[in-house]
């Protein structure tokens, strides 16, 4: 009795280690909190209005997966946007920029064209790539400004990447991006002449 009553605890254990095995990793929720550190700091700007869209409505940027296989989605948050622009106008601001003011006459929108999130395996090499570009453009009612920018982040690593890894991952390719954006010279001039 005491025999078949143990061989059943442990049936039990490897059936549920089994289960937890199939189910594979948890859903992933990346929040985006890119830092630009290194920008230009302005004489004399142009305040700007800023605007950042969105217009993917799928929130799924990619998906990851454990060693055997088992996919799982990684999604933005439905506040990708307003991350975004907390971040181009903390940048802006550290520029020297005025870009708080929504009643400027000079507005600055922010596409997110791409943003792509993978965990690749081959059996041997385990890689994370993450894609992101996005489109820049200003205008005062006379003048343009237009720019596109773009990078890939490659980054090989042991296991399935924790929540707080993809997370990590993503804001570093976020703040690759905004970095070249907010360091074009043709922007930067568009903002001083501007304010001649």
């Amino acid at each position: 009795m005491r025999t078949s009553r143990l061989l059943l605890i442990s049936l039990l254990i490897s059936l549920s280690w089994m289960l937890s095995g199939c189910a594979g990793p948890l859903p992933q929720r990346v929040t985006l909190q890119p830092e630009v550190t290194s920008v230009p700091r302005l004489p004399k700007s142009v305040p700007l209005n800023v605007e950042v869209q969105y217009p993917h409505r799928q929130l799924k940027i990619g998906t990851i997966a454990d060693r055997v296989g088992n996919e799982t989605m990684v999604s933005v948050t439905d506040n990708i946007s307003g991350e975004i622009r907390r971040a181009a106008i903390n940048t802006l601001n550290r520029m020297g920029v005025n870009a708080s003011d929504n009643m400027a006459p000079t507005r600055l929108t922010l596409t997110l064209e791409q943003i792509h999130y993978n965990h690749r395996s081959d059996g041997i090499r385990r890689e994370l790539i993450g894609v992101m570009k996005i489109r820049m453009q200003a205008s005062d009612g006379r003048r343009q400004y237009n720019g596109t920018f773009e990078a890939e982040k490659r980054e090989e690593v042991l296991r399935t990447p924790s929540e707080q890894k993809s997370r990590e991952f993503m804001n570093e390719l976020a703040s690759d991006v905004l970095t070249q954006a907010f360091n074009d010279p043709n922007f930067t001039r568009f903002l001083i002449e501007g304010a001649l």
